[in-house]
């Protein structure tokens, strides 16, 4: 099987921001979707176990959005990509606001504050159904990143940002 061909499925990257024990965590996800339209919109997230934000979710029972614009800085998406909440504070390192008790990523497309309320064990994942508790445009009108796009053009510059943080954190 190539599974190569799933990334012709379209969907976008996102940046999921949680509370945790000592402040925020958050990590990208792609594994998004819109379930119904009504007047309280449903969402299904689905999120690695062995991420801190997928057990941050679990006890918190909501978490934000953060809708990546096609211009993000690719070191954002390395930032909560490439490294653990457990052991990182992801947020320092980018520029945030808490809106109603969760982070947010400033320059993003648009946000959506979820609170779950059933959730699916399976296999690698667990996939949240959520409610939109709240949703927002932000001022950045570029348009999403998709994460075909991703792939394309800016795996690279993540892997390669990412590289150059680490090599500066380890001189200070």
């Amino acid at each position: 099987m190539d599974l190569t061909a799933l990334f012709n499925l379209s969907y976008g990257l996102y940046v999921i921001g949680v509370k945790t024990e000592k402040g925020y965590g958050g990590c990208v996800v792609d594994a998004l979707a819109q379930l119904t339209s009504d007047d309280t919109p449903l969402l299904m997230l689905s999120c690695m176990k062995r991420n801190h934000s997928n057990e941050r979710i679990h006890i918190e029972g909501e978490f934000t959005i953060s809708i990546l614009p096609e211009n993000v800085d690719p070191f954002v998406v390395a930032n909560f990509g490439f490294q653990s909440s457990r052991n990182t504070d992801k947020w320092a390192n980018v520029p945030h606001t808490i809106k109603d008790g969760l982070p947010i990523l400033n320059g993003a497309r648009a946000y959506v504050r979820c609170k779950v309320v059933e959730s699916k064990e399976l296999s690698t994942h667990t996939a949240f159904f959520c409610a939109v508790a709240d949703a927002w445009n932000g001022e950045n009108k570029v348009d999403p990143l998709i994460f075909g796009n991703y792939q394309k053009g800016m795996k690279t510059a993540a892997l390669e940002a990412f590289k150059l943080f680490k090599a500066r954190s380890k001189t200070l």
